[in-house]
């Protein structure tokens, strides 16, 4: 009977060595869990419960990436990691140094694991995500962070068997047959996308003789002015493009009359449902 629970003890032994890698420490029972309020710099605000252990409050670093707009994965079963084009963050297990960018950054404390998530220290993390901690409430623990950026830098799309990609770092269109993976890239000239203070967009709209219409978007969050790029495809050939700087109304696409209406920074134009050819050019 011994040698029975001797070998159930070992078992739970190894479980744990599994669950927590090597140099990761485990959160013990004085931890507890406070309120963490986030504020971000386009405009979300979310209420979580983080975790308090040993007076220092920690956020949940793969939680908080991924909200931020950052991939996440461990390389190994040591270090945790945190990136984008723009940003990259990683984290030691068993370390209180940290890199940020290519920094090293001193935590404060080490990474830790409880109930299946990895915590680091939030003045750290908002640090690191270009944002701060703006208040702590003595009485509740209530933690605020304010100014936390977002960092996508890919939007996606997709329609009738492909793929619309636009990359921050380039801002053309991308487009990808989901069954052969030919690609095909066309210049749009979005510049400096900033998803903390802009929203971008991709809509697909069928016209009734079947031309598809590929519609983005590019909004000031602030001010409401936003650009407007309109692809027009024929039996999935480009055949019409238009841009619109600054426009502050909605635009109709298909008139009563059957005709698409493009818009660019000069001229509307009237176009053939069909065919795609252009019947008119209105100055704006």
């Amino acid at each position: 009977m011994k040698i029975k629970k001797w070998k159930n003890a070992i078992a739970v032994i190894l479980m744990i060595s599994v669950l927590l890698p090597l140099g990761a420490q485990k959160s013990d029972a004085a931890s507890k869990y406070v309120e963490l309020e986030l504020q971000w710099e386009d405009g979300r605000i979310s209420h979580i419960e983080t975790l308090l252990k040993d007076g220092v409050t920690y956020a949940s670093f793969f939680s908080l990436g991924s909200a931020a707009g950052l991939l996440w994965k461990m390389e190994g079963d040591d270090v945790a990691v945190l990136t984008r084009d723009q940003k990259r963050i990683v984290v030691h297990m068993g370390s209180k140094i940290a890199e940020v960018d290519g920094r090293k950054v001193d935590m404060g404390r080490e990474p830790v694991w409880y109930i299946s998530h990895l915590y680091v220290p939030i003045q750290f993390l908002a640090s690191a995500l270009d944002g701060e901690v703006a208040d702590r409430d003595t009485k509740t623990g209530k933690v605020t962070v304010t100014g936390l950026h977002n960092y996508t830098d890919t939007f996606y799309g997709s329609m009738m068997g492909y793929s619309y990609v636009i990359r921050a770092a380039r801002g053309d269109l991308e487009i990808t047959n989901a069954v052969t993976g030919q690609k095909n890239s066309i210049p749009l000239g979005i510049k400096d996308i900033n998803v903390n203070t802009h929203d971008l967009s991709l809509q697909f709209k069928r016209t009734p003789e079947n031309l598809l219409i590929v519609i983005i978007e590019y909004s000031n969050r602030k001010t409401g002015e936003y650009d407007l790029y309109a692809l027009v495809f024929k039996n999935k050939g480009l055949i019409r493009k238009s841009v619109a700087h600054g426009l502050m109304e909605q635009h109709e696409w298909l008139k009563s009359d059957g005709t698409i209406q493009l818009i660019d920074d000069h001229n509307i134009r009237m176009i053939d449902d069909g065919s795609g050819n252009v019947l008119e050019v209105i100055a704006r």
